[in-house]
């Protein structure tokens, strides 16, 4: 792990709205994004209103499963890969939900650090080896793609190791936004820049 610079910039964070106005919008969208379903419900779908805008979650019992601002453009698509992969997406909670809103509350007031879930990783063994060395970033640090692909014994990975990062879908628990351009600036984030920026501050501050 490299502890790196970064310039944060002056960017203001923008004004948003809710991305759903109620349950029933969330449960509507939600079905345009999955379309048909069969089976038994596994996987419950929830959404959450955080200071850097709504996020979904999915979770079933015992573990997370995804995390991302309802605003990515992906999202449709990993919902859909994940309801074939691992079982129909229905809108609920678990008791994973509920940990999971207390912690992240936590986290954006600033008196959480480190999070405690189990997550489920969906992803190959690479990838996965990517995002166990995210969760060891501790807070407050920054690294680089070239410091990471390093620290897993892979210099020459650096495309893939970037790659892997992009592929995280789950925001702020995996942290991919320390990952920063060698030089300091704060390259991409599929949250965009700005949320980036704004996590990296919230984590700064003493």
């Amino acid at each position: 792990m490299t502890q790196l610079g970064f310039d944060l910039g002056p960017d203001p964070i923008p004004e948003y709205e809710a991305a759903f106005k109620t349950a029933q919008d969330f449960q509507k969208t939600l079905g345009k994004w999955m379309g048909p379903q069969k089976g038994v419900s596994s996987l419950f779908a929830h959404p959450i209103e955080t200071p850097l805008g709504t996020m979904v979650s999915v979770c079933d019992a015992d573990r997370l499963h995804l995390l991302e601002f309802a605003d990515r453009k992906e999202l449709p698509k990993e919902l859909k890969r994940l309801g074939a992969s691992s079982g129909t997406i229905s809108l609920g909670q678990t008791k994973v939900t509920r940990s999971l809103l207390d912690q992240l509350k936590r986290y954006f007031e600033g008196t959480l650090e480190r999070f405690d879930l189990s997550l489920a990783l969906h992803g190959t063994e690479f990838t996965k080896s990517v995002w166990n060395a995210l969760i060891e970033l501790p807070f407050g640090t920054t690294t680089s793609y070239g410091a990471l692909s390093e620290q897993l014994g892979n210099p020459g990975a650096v495309r893939a190791v970037a790659r892997a990062n992009g592929a995280n879908q789950i925001a702020i628990l995996i942290p991919c936004h320390r990952v920063i351009g060698a030089d300091g600036t704060l390259t991409g984030y599929a949250g965009g820049l700005w949320r980036k920026r704004a996590l990296l501050d919230l984590e700064s501050k003493p």
